[in-house]
C-alpha cells in the first residue's frame, strides 16, 4: 500500500490464563496469593496501554484458564477491559474456546465492557475499526481439535489501511517437533500480507520468522518465571505513518523497555 497510513499503536498481549487458580482459592492460601497476583498482573498490563496510549488492543487466546473461573474472575476481566476504554478484541485459544461449554456462555462480557469484541468464528472472521482504519482476522479455537490450523482460511488483503492477523498455536520449527497440534507454518505467515501478527499459546516472548512480515508471540504476562510476585511483559506495537511496523516490549513491573531489534528472534532453519 502507498502513501501514508494513520499511525495507530497497539497493545498485544495473549496467555494471561486469568482463574487459572480460582478453583481451590479459599483452600489453600498459596493458590489465594497466585490468584490475586493474576488478576495485579493484568491490572498492571491494563495500565500499560493507558499510559502508552494505545489506540487499540489484541488479546491472542487464553485470556481464561477454564470455563470454571469463578464469575467474579469474568467481572474483574470486564471491568479491566472497561478501564481501557479503547477497543479490545479477544480471540479465544484453547483454554477459552467457544463452542459448548464457552467460558464466555456464561456472563456478557460486551454489556459490562462496551469496548470489547469478541471473536467466536471457527471459520474466521474480520472485525473492522472503521474509526481506526484497521481490520483484525482471526479464528477462534474449537474445543479440543489437535487439527486446528490458526491461519487457515485468512482472506486477501482489503481496503483498510491497516491489516492484523490474529492466531493462537505453534510455530513450527526444529526445536517444536514434539507439539502435535495448532501448528503455524512460517509460509502461512509470509502468504497472509498482514501488516502485523499477533501470536499467542507461548509463554516466552519473541518475534518469529514470516517472511517480509512482522509476527511476534506477546509472551504471558507472568511470563516463563517461576516465584511468585514476579511479572513479565507486554508488547506495544507502532503502526507507523510510512507503512513500518515496530515492536516494544515493556515491563509489567521494574526492568527496562526493550527495542524492536532486541527481541529475540526465531528463524526457522533450512
Amino acid at each position: 500500500m502507498n502513501g501514508e497510513r494513520p499511525a495507530l499503536r497497539l497493545l498485544h498481549t495473549s496467555d494471561v490464563h486469568l482463574g487459572q487458580y480460582d478453583y481451590h482459592a479459599g483452600r489453600d492460601n498459596t493458590d489465594n496469593l497466585r490468584r490475586e497476583h493474576h488478576h495485579a498482573t493484568f491490572r498492571a498490563l491494563i495500565d500499560v496501554g493507558l499510559r502508552e496510549r494505545v489506540d487499540f488492543m489484541v488479546i491472542a487466546g487464553d485470556f481464561f484458564d477454564n470455563a470454571r473461573v469463578h464469575e467474579a474472575t469474568l467481572r474483574f476481566a470486564a471491568e479491566q477491559i472497561a478501564r481501557l476504554g479503547a477497543p479490545v478484541i479477544i480471540v479465544p485459544g484453547n483454554h477459552d474456546h467457544v463452542g459448548a461449554g464457552s467460558v464466555y456462555d456464561r456472563l456478557d462480557l460486551t454489556t459490562l465492557a462496551p469496548n470489547l469484541v469478541l471473536m467466536r468464528s471457527i471459520e474466521g472472521e474480520t472485525v473492522h475499526l472503521d474509526r481506526l482504519g484497521v481490520a483484525v482476522w482471526g479464528r477462534s479455537h474449537p474445543e479440543h481439535e489437535t487439527s486446528f490450523a490458526p491461519f487457515a482460511g485468512a482472506p486477501a488483503r482489503g481496503d483498510a489501511p491497516w491489516h492484523i492477523a490474529v492466531g493462537h498455536g505453534h510455530y513450527v520449527h526444529p526445536e517444536s517437533a514434539d507439539h502435535p497440534s495448532f501448528h503455524i507454518h512460517e509460509d502461512h505467515l509470509a502468504e497472509l500480507h498482514h501488516d502485523y501478527i499477533a501470536l499467542g499459546h507461548w509463554d516466552r516472548q519473541l518475534r518469529v520468522s514470516a517472511g517480509a512480515r512482522v509476527a511476534a508471540y506477546s509472551g504471558a504476562p507472568d511470563g516463563p518465571v517461576a516465584r511468585l510476585g514476579e511479572m513479565g511483559r507486554v508488547l506495544v506495537v507502532d503502526l507507523e505513518a510510512a507503512g513500518s511496523v515496530r515492536l516494544t516490549s515493556h515491563p509489567l513491573t521494574g526492568g527496562a523497555i526493550v527495542q524492536h531489534d532486541d527481541i529475540p528472534l526465531l528463524r526457522r532453519r533450512p
